[in-house]
């Protein structure tokens, strides 16, 4: 027998789209135990079906859950909204970035990536593939960072929706609630293609995915090589050492390179470069299109959240766009003895403001991945926050304050296959080509941090239709 879970509908909401929401979930979880109970065993499969597919990071499961992550269509316009002009607000910051060398000098480039940053790729767009970690709870949307090194899971959460939508208590699911599913596969391959047009090829390019043979996304890349197969475009995976640059050409075991879609982190080309010599040399000579360019690095920047904020870039946007950024981006700066407008609109002296402060706050090293170095005031001890803030004043690193994650019910099988469920905090992450939604993961995690490299898990998220 499935356990009864416990309904979301018991608990008062404020808002029709959180009513909205927690109605679509038990009807989900309702759909799911009435299967269990009438002895369905399909549940029992799709962790196996998971593995099999390759849904798999540094070995284990990204997705242990029997519930994907849901939205309104309602919030989902909203998402498109802001992300409108979140965009265009990003565009005028960098270009205002790109022409003011104390702006540049803020986003903390070390001296290889300002050399590697010098190199034009020969493609206009700085961020082809890029992912957010935003925070979605009822009709409250906040975007707290932008990933454009490395920015995976778009081919992950195509995987999981297709599994998800073969589930069968989705599909009972789904017969009695109109469900859209989300996939990004095609708006991958398409942007990087229009990076490849825009950087003058005219033929079907050979395309080389371009990582660490041992990186805990390796299966990922043979689904996204898979994609481009599908397109009728020659892809695979090949390690940066791997490559060679003779003649003017970049190949791999003999085999020439047109496209790289890198994945590769510039720090980690950087610490290693006399071992990946010949991507850095086919780049700067322009014969090989590699996406995301290493201008990327100005994205991937966490101080990008508070140049947003900089009187200097601010002056740039439309009245839309001021109201966008005031509303979606929490109240971020760069760590620095300085006084600033604090977040509730008054002159704040920074440092010993954020000490008296720390439970509102998240303190972000300026350019670390996977949750490295983050530390959210609220979970420390004042004695280790102070440490942290004087490591700020050394280190490049941003305040930001903190936006709670919304938590929902995920339903799991348990060792002996019995069902069960646990609360999970949830944050979404929209996934853009060029800035323009192209899909959405969501992470879960028993944390108030969502991060696949702390142990959270991955779920696809599907829009509901006609609940809002």
């Amino acid at each position: 027998m499935g356990q009864k879970h416990v309904t979301l509908r018991e608990r008062p909401s404020k808002h029709p789209f959180t009513a909205a929401l927690d109605a679509a979930v038990d009807r989900y979880h309702d759909a799911l135990t009435a299967y269990v109970d009438r002895g369905g065993e399909d549940h029992l499969a799709l962790l196996d079906r998971m593995v099999a597919r390759g849904a798999v990071f540094a070995g284990r499961p990204l997705c242990t859950f029997l519930r994907p992550n849901f939205v309104l269509r309602a919030q989902h316009n909203l998402l498109l909204g802001a992300l409108r002009h979140f965009r265009s607000a990003v565009i005028k910051a960098k270009d205002k970035v790109l022409a003011d060398p104390a702006l540049l000098e803020l986003v903390g480039l070390t001296d290889g990536e300002r050399r590697l940053f010098s190199y034009n790729p020969a493609f206009e767009s700085v961020g082809v593939v890029t992912r957010l970690d935003a925070i979605l709870s009822g009709p409250e949307l906040s975007f707290v960072e932008l990933n454009a090194e490395g920015a995976f899971g778009s081919s992950y959460a195509d995987r999981l929706t297709e599994l998800f939508e073969a589930f069968q208590p989705m599909r009972e699911f789904a017969r009695v609630s109109p469900v859209t599913p989300v996939y990004a596969g095609n708006s991958l391959v398409g942007s990087i293609l229009d990076a490849w047009h825009e950087f003058g090829g005219t033929h079907v390019p050979k395309v080389a995915v371009v990582d660490w043979q041992e990186v805990a996304t390796r299966t990922e890349f043979d689904m996204i090589c898979e994609r481009f197969r599908l397109h009728g475009i020659p892809a695979r995976f090949v390690d940066p050492r791997e490559l060679e640059y003779r003649d003017g050409k970049l190949s791999a075991k003999g085999e020439e390179i047109d496209l790289v879609y890198r994945r590769v982190l510039t720090s980690e080309l950087l610490g290693r470069e006399d071992e990946v010599r010949p991507l850095i040399e086919a780049y700067k000579a322009r014969v090989v299109c590699v996406v995301n360019s290493f201008r990327a690095k100005l994205l991937d920047k966490k101080v990008l959240f508070a140049l947003l904020f900089d009187p200097r870039v601010t002056a740039l946007y439309t009245k839309d766009e001021a109201a966008a950024v005031r509303k979606v981006i929490p109240w971020t700066r760069r760590v620095e003895e300085m006084k600033t407008e604090g977040p509730d609109g008054a002159e704040i002296d920074l440092v010993p403001w954020a000490r008296d402060n720390r439970a509102r706050l998240v303190l972000k090293p300026n350019d670390e991945v996977g949750g490295r170095g983050v530390v959210i005031g609220a979970n420390v001890e004042s004695s280790v926050w102070e440490r942290a803030l004087k490591l700020a004043l050394v280190d490049p690193s941003v305040l930001q304050l903190r936006v709670p994650l919304p938590t929902s019910m995920f339903p799991e099988v348990g060792a002996a296959g019995e069902l069960y469920f646990s609360r999970r905090h949830i944050e979404l992450d929209p996934i853009l080509f060029r800035g323009e939604l192209g899909g959405m993961l969501g992470r879960l995690s028993a944390t108030n941090m969502c991060n696949v490299h702390a142990g959270a898990g991955t779920v696809p998220t599907f829009i509901i239709e006609g609940d809002s």
